[in-house]
């Protein structure tokens, strides 16, 4: 074990853990496009949570700056040290490495992972290829108190329904406070008659957090209308509570809005937990259903990170421009409670003259379906059908005239704005 000079501990390898019957430990891990270099003194540790044990095999993506290199990779997974001489990688290629035993560990709890080599040079140095590492969930709630800087006067006011679900609130806050709170913000969060810790969460909150307690839940719609009625940012920011978001989300779409004054929404990069891309921009059809372009694809491949206009951003992560918001009268009541009606903000805003942007910079981790949950022939998430026929009857000249069909492939829809 090495003493670093660097320690890199805010990117995640494109390491899997392969467990005794040859199947992925860890979920999902992207191939990462940030290749970070293991100079000598440089310490790449992150942590894994393995599903299963135990551990008997690793794959891991390793640059070799397509020459032969004479120095090591040493490879710590917990208390077992391996040293793997560089010229056994191929260049921008997996390699299976097989533990000499199996590594014993415990499925679901920690399992640190430390990747070095002590005899780097300038000229013999291997890379490891990375994504951004995904922020930690924590599994207890805590009623310690929320701190956001205080400011009368913030640019951005960020608005979170929120009905019940306590932990993943508190994630979302805690997310929140540790990301760009130079940026001057406020967080109104709309408690929906929750029943569980949410309400006393809620009293843990200080400085620009504001809260607003609904006696009956007022289903989504209603609720962010509540809260854009409250906010004195320069932009709403409407987010759910079931995210965590990532480092520069927030700058990176004040940065779109700020250089371009036609763009009236800017949406966000959502990911989902275990990595996989949930969502690059919305793509809507003909027939009004939606696609949500790069489903659990690869989040780090490079059509996922080019900004364009989109048909809709996901409501999950949307921001507009407060005085669009009240020229278009919020979101429309029709949809109460919920759903297509960030769709339909997104139609009203370019039928204003102003454009919808995916911004792939900014990046914000969504545990989809948490609230109201997926099947859509029942309970709020029935509400996804039933609004899309009022969406289709609202909008239906416009599908007809500018959208494809149901079957064009996602690839060509994506781009449809672009070459308009």
């Amino acid at each position: 074990m090495i003493t670093p000079i660097s320690q890199i501990n805010d990117k995640q390898p494109a390491l899997v853990l392969i467990d005794g019957f040859g199947q992925v430990a860890n979920g999902n891990i992207p191939a990462g496009d940030l290749p970070i270099a293991l100079a000598q003194g440089t310490v790449l540790e992150t942590e894994f949570f393995p599903s299963s044990a135990p551990i008997h095999s690793l794959r891991l993506r390793v640059a070799t700056f397509c020459r032969t290199n004479h120095c090591h990779l040493t490879i710590e997974i917990g208390s077992m040290v391996l040293k793997m001489p560089a010229h056994s990688f191929v260049d921008n290629q997996y390699i299976y490495i097989h533990l000499p035993v199996p590594y014993h560990c415990e499925a679901g709890q920690a399992l640190r992972i430390r990747l070095y080599s002590e005899d780097a040079t300038p000229e013999n140095m291997l890379a490891i290829w990375c994504s951004r590492r995904l922020p930690a969930v924590q599994q207890k709630l805590s009623l310690q108190a929320l701190h956001l800087p205080e400011n009368n006067k913030p640019r951005i006011s960020i608005v979170i329904p929120v009905f019940n679900k306590a932990l993943y609130t508190y994630n979302c806050l805690l997310s929140l406070c540790a990301t760009e709170t130079d940026i001057s913000t406020e967080v109104i969060v709309v408690d929906n008659a929750s029943s569980d810790e949410t309400a006393a969460l809620l009293l843990k909150l200080t400085g620009n957090f504001y809260f607003i307690s609904n006696k009956e839940n007022q289903g989504f719609v209603n609720a962010c209308r509540q809260g854009a009625a409250m906010a004195r940012g320069e932009f709403i920011l409407f987010l759910n509570n079931d995210t965590q978001v990532m480092p520069n989300w927030l700058r990176t779409m004040l940065a779109v809005m700020d250089a371009d004054p036609t763009v009236g929404i800017t949406g966000s990069k959502l990911i989902y937990p275990d990595g996989r891309l949930q969502e690059a921009g919305g793509i809507i059809y003909k027939d009004a259903s939606g696609c949500n372009y790069g489903r659990f694809q690869d989040p780090t491949l490079p059509h996922f990170n080019q900004d364009r206009l989109v048909d809709y951003c996901s409501g999950a992560s949307l921001m507009i421009r407060k005085t669009l918001w009240e020229q278009l009268g919020g979101f429309d009541q029709r949809y109460a409670p919920a759903y297509y009606e960030d769709t339909d903000l997104c139609f009203a805003t370019r039928a204003a003259g102003y454009k919808v942007h995916y911004c792939h910079d900014s990046e914000v981790i969504h545990h989809e379906g948490i609230t109201a949950g997926t099947d859509v022939t029942k309970g709020y998430k029935a509400y996804q059908e039933i609004n899309k026929l009022k969406f289709i009857e609202k909008w239906r000249e416009v599908l007809n005239r500018e959208h494809l069909p149901a079957h064009t492939p996602a690839e060509i829809a994506a781009q449809r704005l672009m070459q308009a």
